[in-house]
């Protein structure tokens, strides 16, 4: 019976911090925010780009064409690694966070997951590309909708020789349009959940043991000796607190 109010004030304590967050990033934070949506597309582009030509230097490396090639690609994809330090959708949560601006929090970011050896993780899209996915079937299926109340209402499009066609594409755009904005909120989540498992391993550990042995443990399984550095950390925090006591 004791925990229910320390549960019930925790949760009113959290509720009431992540309202300051949200005012603060809204009203305080709008320009950087409004800075990285402007860039972070772009770099993010070019960045998908660049990676089928980053260099390989697997074979003769002797020849003068090669060598040149190499590092060209080096030059090159170099160029967009450091625009992408700083230029990464996990800017926005750090402003959110911490309220830095954007410049300043996407290179902590980018610096916070060095630190934790997990630069493979924050290049892994795969939220990213499964919200897009499913943002295009979304799209799909309101532009066959479309499609279905142009024909059986009749909708005249005036300067549409295929009004079928057009009517499908109205459709899979709000369709894609509204997914997209409402599929942020999930990819928002789960950046916001890595970055501050990232940043406070112990607190997290300390607090919701049963949830931090569970998440570093399905990490290890993807991606092995990612938690290394992680573990350490906790070990050492778990072994002074036991030399305290």
């Amino acid at each position: 019976a004791s925990t229910k109010p320390s549960q019930r004030r925790s949760k009113e304590t959290a509720t009431v911090l992540i309202a300051i967050i949200f005012i603060g990033s809204t009203f305080f934070s709008f320009g950087s925010v409004c800075l990285g949506s402007l860039l972070v597309g772009f770099v993010q582009v070019l960045r998908q780009i660049t990676e089928n030509f980053r260099p390989n230097r697997d074979g003769t490396l002797l020849m003068c064409l090669h060598e040149c090639l190499v590092c060209a690609q080096e030059c090159i994809v170099g160029c967009v690694d450091k625009m992408s330090d700083s230029f990464n959708p996990w800017a926005f949560t750090y402003i959110g966070l911490y309220g830095y601006g954007f410049m300043e929090a996407g290179h902590n970011a980018t610096e916070l997951f060095k630190t934790r050896g997990w630069t493979q993780i924050i290049t892994d899209d795969l939220i990213p590309n499964v919200l897009f996915l499913v943002s295009i079937m979304i799209g799909g299926v309101t532009g066959f909708f479309g499609q279905l109340v142009q024909e059986n209402d009749n909708f005249d499009f005036n300067d549409a020789h295929k009004p079928a066609v057009t009517s499908f594409l109205i459709g899979a755009c709000v369709g894609l349009v509204v997914s997209s904005v409402l599929l942020t909120i999930i990819s928002s989540s789960t950046s916001a959940v890595i970055v501050c498992f990232a940043g406070s391993p112990v607190e997290f550990q300390k607090n919701h043991t049963q949830l931090s042995n569970e998440m570093r443990e399905a990490w290890r399984e993807v991606w092995p000796g990612c938690m290394d550095v992680t573990d350490m950390k906790i070990s050492m925090a778990i072994g002074n607190a036991e030399d305290n006591v």
